[in-house]
Parts: C-alpha cells; sequence; structure tokens
C-alpha cells in the first residue's frame, strides 16, 4: 500500500518539507472522512427506507380496508334495490321515496336590481 522505503522530502505548497508519512496521515485522515460521510448518508437512506416501507403497508392495509368496506355497502344496496323493486315492481321508486311520475315544476326566478 505504502512505500516503506525511505522518506521523500517534498515541498508543500507553503514552502514547508512534507514526508511521505506525514502525506499517507492527510490521506487516510480524508478517506475516514469521506467514509464517515458515506456511512451517514447510506444509515439516513436505510432510515428513509424503513418509513416508506411502513407507509406502503399502512396504505395498503387502508385500501384494503375500504374495498372492503366498498363491498359491504354494495351489497346493502343491492339487498335495498331488490326490496324496492319488490315493493315497486314498475320501477318508479327511488331510495328517498317514492316517484309520483311528474315532471318537476318549473319556477321562474327574476333578479331584481335594487
Amino acid at each position: 500500500m505504502l512505500d516503506s522505503g525511505p522518506a521523500k522530502e517534498e515541498f508543500s505548497r507553503r514552502g514547508g518539507v512534507m514526508t511521505d508519512a506525514r502525506n499517507a496521515a492527510r490521506k487516510t485522515r480524508k478517506l475516514r472522512g469521506s467514509r464517515d460521510l458515506w456511512k451517514q448518508r447510506c444509515a439516513q437512506k436505510q432510515q428513509r427506507i424503513r418509513q416508506l416501507r411502513i407507509t406502503v403497508r399502512d396504505l395498503s392495509t387502508s385500501r384494503e380496508h375500504w374495498k372492503t368496506r366498498v363491498k359491504e355497502l354494495e351489497q346493502q344496496l343491492q339487498t335495498v334495490a331488490e326490496a324496492y323493486a319488490a315493493i315497486d315492481p314498475a320501477g318508479s321508486s327511488f331510495f328517498g321515496g317514492l316517484m309520483d311520475n311528474q315532471p318537476m315544476p318549473r319556477t321562474l326566478i327574476t333578479l331584481s336590481s335594487d
């Protein structure tokens, strides 16, 4: 990995002398910092994935609940419709009560300009 030969002297940008050992220590610090940052981002992403899985689970459960509820209500609606069909075979009934097959009265609304 590192050259174990004699330490070479190099000049830094500031004019000081840098040895291979100091250079290697600097690289090691940078790599460790980079690794730690990567691990931190990875942990945050894993936490977000867990949260999203929980959300998906909850939404799936809710969706199944509402699907079941809709099926129950449709069954009730079908039962009521069959009951009304038995009462009025001509089909002039609706769920608010019996209809008298008369046209609705028309009302003229005038706007006054006060």
